[in-house]
């Protein structure tokens, strides 16, 4: 019989974007300098806190009409993947906690904004190609942008695990509303680009601030232990 603690959890979703990626500031600048392209004064200092949905919605924010805002999205793509996709950073601990999830059996996936093949990109760049046994974007089939569930449940399905054996990891409200709107039993929010009380409000189970202590809400001795920081 074995000594070592029951995980809680069989699979954990992680959004990419300020979550497992120190990207925020590469995606606002060169959101930025498109929206300029464009006619409208926008600065990365503007952008970074509208992060989160599809660029067409961020478009809309400042103002673009919705064909204007599609046009520029495909812009921004195109800009971020050229140019800013190879300097994107990993966020402090990251590859430290895929291994450690990694070693206790537990399966990863990643479910993002981005379209797919942008966010298999970004993992190339920082070396995670084989790291996760799925991978969902907003235009994968069978998926949608958070924070609509399909995304989570398309990631869910193709692992096989049921939404109460699974964890969200996420660092916006879109996050938490996908993962809640999925029927998924541990929501966990970084409250490095929102607010502790705002993200708690919008659901999530556990506030963290830094990635390490993700498995140490996961990997605990209690199964299912709801212990929200």
């Amino acid at each position: 019989m074995s000594d070592a603690p029951e995980r809680s959890v069989d699979a954990v979703l992680f959004d990419l974007d300020g979550t497992l990626v120190d990207s925020l500031a590469t995606i606002a600048e060169a959101m930025a300098v498109v929206l300029r392209r464009h006619g409208f004064d926008a600065t990365a200092e503007q952008v970074v806190p509208m992060i989160g949905p599809p660029m067409e919605v961020v478009a809309q924010q400042f103002g673009a009409p919705a064909e204007q805002a599609i046009r520029i999205q495909d812009d921004y793509l195109a800009l971020y993947t050229a140019e800013y996709v190879a300097r994107t950073p990993e966020r402090e601990g990251a590859t430290a906690l895929l291994d450690r999830l990694a070693a206790a059996g537990i399966a990863l996936g990643v479910v993002t904004n981005k379209v797919e093949s942008s966010a298999r990109d970004v993992l190339s760049a920082v070396g995670w190609t084989d790291r996760f046994d799925v991978v969902v974007g907003r235009d994968t089939p069978g998926a949608a942008a958070k924070p609509a569930p399909e995304a989570a449940w398309h990631a869910l399905g193709v692992l096989g695990i049921a939404p109460e054996r699974a964890a969200f990891v996420g660092d916006t409200e879109f996050d938490v509303q996908c993962a809640r709107a999925a029927g998924i039993r541990h929501v966990i929010a970084l409250d490095a680009h929102r607010d502790a009380d705002f993200l708690r409000a919008e659901g999530a189970t556990h506030l963290v601030h830094m990635l390490r202590e993700v498995g140490d809400v996961l990997l605990s001795a209690t199964r299912g232990s709801e212990a929200a920081s």
